[in-house]
């Protein structure tokens, strides 16, 4: 168990790393058409820290006020990645440092890496889909005649990608126990 440990603790430290990266690049690339006032449709990425879409939105917040309540959304979602992120990286790496410090059992710690990997992987999948057909089925249930889409970006792809890291740590530590 002793060499296990010895190795092991990289990964989540590996997997902060990646969660840390990811927010460097787009969760997603958002596309929005409004009929006869949107033309042709605003393109721009949702970042964690702010712009992209952010700022493409700012010149339509009048001419449609829907927008406004769009926008708050995103900048909901961009603050949220980035403090769960932020805050889920800090304790992968105190968790992989106590793992090899010996402060913390590797049988506890790998619990929490499989139940982190999989929480990682899950959440961004239905994040995703309830951003794919969620939002458009709003708007269309409240008549708003706004088309709006969405397409996965690399920030999501790179937290999927930890999780699995983390799954990856589970496995490894669960085969070699």
């Amino acid at each position: 168990m002793a060499e296990t440990k010895d190795f092991v603790f990289i990964f989540p430290i590996i997997a902060a790393a990646v969660l840390l990266i990811s927010l460097l690049f787009p969760i997603m690339s958002v596309s929005i058409f409004y009929s006869g006032i949107i033309d042709p449709a605003i393109v721009g990425d949702l970042l964690p820290f702010g712009g992209g879409i952010m700022d493409e939105l700012a010149p339509f917040l009048l001419l449609v006020p829907e927008l406004s309540s769009l926008q708050s959304g995103f900048l909901f979602l961009g603050i949220g990645f980035t403090a769960f992120f932020i805050l889920g990286a800090v304790l992968l790496i105190v968790s992989g440092i106590r793992v090899k410090t010996g402060r913390k059992e590797l049988k506890k710690a790998r619990k929490k890496w499989l139940r982190n990997g999989l929480s990682y992987i899950i959440s961004e999948m239905i994040l995703f889909l309830i951003l794919l057909y969620g939002v458009p089925y709003g708007f269309q249930q409240l008549g708003i005649a706004l088309e709006i889409s969405f397409f996965m970006g690399i920030g999501m792809i790179l937290i999927i990608i930890a999780g699995g890291i983390l799954i990856l740590a589970y496995i490894l530590a669960k085969i070699k126990d």
